[in-house]
């Protein structure tokens, strides 16, 4: 009786231990699969960070690649800017010498402006002396009146200074030293209509060489 109880306890404690092995077994396997699971996941963590950490290397490597070519294009377009401030600083300097050259140039011309309105007024003059002679001339050749002192309205004499040598090449009748007073006097209409006045005489003039 003894030895039924002992081999049913026995049966009973062999059952008991294969169903504790079993769930023991059950467990390991549940924690293998986990930790194999565990391990792939930090696998493909590891594969995903090493992936992103590339991406950004190169992200960081075309940053610093850009950023040292905006570096030299800076320092070359600083570069560029300065000789451009030389050019437009020589320029400026250019410029004021222009402008001062055109200056002294305007003062010039104001000069030489002056020059030719004082010239005009002359020849406008010599133009009028010239026109009232040629009157006087006509009207004396209207009048059909003949002086000896016409001859000093000739181009030769009118408005020229008086030599010596002038008053030789004249052939005038009765005259004498009469014109030597006036050497180195210029032959002016007041001069002649003197002469006509103090020395009236109808005899025509003959000049020589004219």
């Amino acid at each position: 009786m003894i030895s039924v109880s002992l081999t049913v306890l026995y049966l009973l404690c062999s059952s008991v231990s294969v169903e504790a092995n079993s769930k023991r077994m059950e467990v390991l396997d549940d924690i293998l699969q986990r930790l194999r699971a565990a391990n792939e996941g930090i696998a493909q963590a590891k594969a995903d960070f090493s992936n992103e950490f590339e991406v950004a290397k190169s992200k960081l490597d075309r940053f610093n690649d850009t950023s040292s070519s905006l570096g030299n294009s800076i320092r070359d377009t600083q570069i560029e800017v300065q000789a451009e401030k030389n050019q437009i600083t020589a320029m400026q300097t250019t410029l004021v010498d222009i402008l001062s050259r055109l200056n002294d140039t305007e003062q010039d011309l104001e000069g030489v402006h002056d020059d030719m309105s004082q010239s005009e007024e002359k020849l406008e003059s010599i133009k009028e002396s010239f026109n009232l002679t040629l009157s006087k001339l006509e009207s004396g050749r209207k009048e059909e009146v003949s002086s000896r002192w016409d001859v000093l309205y000739s181009e030769k004499f009118l408005n020229k200074k008086l030599t010596r040598e002038m008053t030789e090449s004249l052939e005038l009748e009765s005259t004498g030293n009469l014109l030597g007073v006036f050497v180195g006097m210029n032959i002016t209409d007041d001069v002649i209509n003197y002469l006509k006045s103090r020395h009236e005489e109808d005899m025509v003039c003959v000049q020589s060489g004219i």
